[in-house]
């Protein structure tokens, strides 16, 4: 379990740069978080480490909003429209996790498609959710297991920065509308049928 210093140095991260890009110094993070200076040098070896650190913590919280459990017992469409709405509903309750995510993408490697990319940032949610013996049959032979990724990801941050730039909030009618019509537009665009 990370440390509460820890926690409060990446949250800091995100906010700082979020306001001044990847040059925001670490002196000014540390002063944000109400630690010494240097003392994110204990968690963390550089810079880069930390704002990696703060990109996987913020990838890692997307899909909390949803326990694992909640998908077991799912066909194909529906695991695919829950981690849509699940998505949707972080990005309504986590906004600048959202724009530091995509701020930090832009930033390393803009190009998903790059081996890259794939290392270092984001394998995928049919990867990472193991969801490929399940969706196989279900989605269009056409379309190679890394495009399905990149589709629900891609589609999934498009819709994100929508509710994020209209302020749209998470218990309102109007985001359960905008997230089950976000998830039917994925479902559909990847499905076999």
């Amino acid at each position: 379990m990370p440390s509460l210093t820890r926690s409060e140095i990446i949250r800091h991260t995100i906010l700082l740069f979020n306001q001044y890009g990847p040059m925001v110094p670490m002196s000014r993070i540390s002063e944000a978080a109400g630690v010494a200076a240097g003392t994110p040098f204990r968690y963390f070896s550089t810079k880069e480490e930390l704002l990696a650190a703060a990109y996987r913590e913020a990838f890692d919280n997307t899909l909390r909003c949803s326990p694992e459990e909640n998908l077991e017992g799912l066909d194909a469409e529906h695991t695919v429209k829950r981690i849509v709405y699940t998505i949707m509903k972080w990005s309504a309750l986590c906004p600048q996790e959202l724009e530091y995510m995509r701020k930090y993408e832009d930033m390393i490697c803009y190009d998903c498609f790059s081996e890259k990319f794939s290392q270092t940032l984001y394998e995928g949610i049919i990867e990472q959710k193991n969801l490929w013996p399940l969706l196989r049959d279900a989605v269009r032979p056409d379309l190679p297991k890394e495009l399905i990724n990149r589709l629900i990801s891609i589609n999934c941050s498009v819709y994100s920065r929508y509710i994020t730039h209209m302020g749209i909030e998470a218990d309102t009618p109007e985001f359960e509308q905008l997230a089950r019509a976000s998830a039917d537009s994925i479902w559909n665009s990847i499905c076999a049928g």
